[in-house]
């Protein structure tokens, strides 16, 4: 467990993110987040940090914007004096139809799912790798893609090219920033369904999933907490954490 000033950066996180947060501050992280329209839903989480003893700050940032990106970076090493990991949450999911298709629906999906996550990450990473570390380990970086990148489904062309061009910057920024910065990635299915999701289209999601459920927050939120603080030999991979629906064989 991470003693006094290990900090952590959360982009995004309304409800997974959230729960990661008040995970890490219980293991003794402080905690920044970035929020572009959940002001609310983040100082809440925030208040929450700091009820478990730790530091925490909300920062309002489109990072999609390479000086936000930047700020965001280093308000977060000015308050907690260094910045140990980044877990890059942040992210867009809107159904395109392939008939309805416009070019702005790809810009949207690469601001938001590609842009913002690869400024936030090199800012992140030159912040780290300007201060000493232990192990010559001088911070990590965590992304969430997605597992149909692999597996594609129909009415989602920007948002799944999007997201294949983050697996490839994981891939990426690990070679670029070995050995001091262990950079992985994690691939979700369906975790905490939004509330808007009827219980027929949750169903459906049950249906074809193989463990037959949809994910938890902890599902995910465990394997975050084993590559910030258990290991330092994983870098480059990506973890699928889907419930099987990559096999499809439900």
């Amino acid at each position: 467990m991470p003693g006094p000033g290990k900090a952590v950066l959360i982009t995004g996180g309304r409800r997974v993110g959230g729960e990661l947060a008040l995970l890490l501050a219980a293991r003794g992280w402080d905690v920044a987040m970035t929020y572009h329209t959940s002001r609310a839903a983040i100082e809440r989480t925030i208040a929450g940090v700091e009820e478990r003893g730790r530091a925490g700050l909300a920062i309002p940032a489109d990072l999609a914007r390479p000086e936000q990106a930047e700020s965001a970076v280093r308000q977060t090493a000015d308050r907690f004096g260094r910045l140990d990991a980044l877990v890059n949450m942040a992210s867009r999911y809107r159904r395109t139809p392939f008939a309805s298709l416009d070019p702005r629906d790809l810009d949207e999906m690469i601001a938001a799912n590609l842009a913002a996550p690869y400024h936030v990450a090199v800012a992140a990473a030159r912040a780290m790798l300007d201060q000493p570390g232990e192990a010559g380990i001088k911070g990590r970086i965590v992304n969430f893609g997605d597992w149909a990148t692999e597996r594609p489904y129909r009415d989602y062309l920007p948002y799944l090219v999007a997201k294949g061009g983050l697996t490839t910057m994981t891939l990426a920024l690990a070679a670029e920033l070995a050995p001091h910065i262990p950079v992985a990635m994690i691939q979700p299915a369906m975790i905490d369904p939004p509330p808007d999701l009827s219980d027929d289209e949750r169903q459906a999601v049950v249906d074809q999933t193989p463990l037959r459920r949809v994910g938890t927050p902890g599902d995910v939120n465990q394997l975050v907490v084993y590559l910030l603080e258990a290991t330092s030999f994983v870098t480059g991979a990506c973890f699928r954490v889907d419930g099987g629906r990559f096999l499809g064989t439900a």
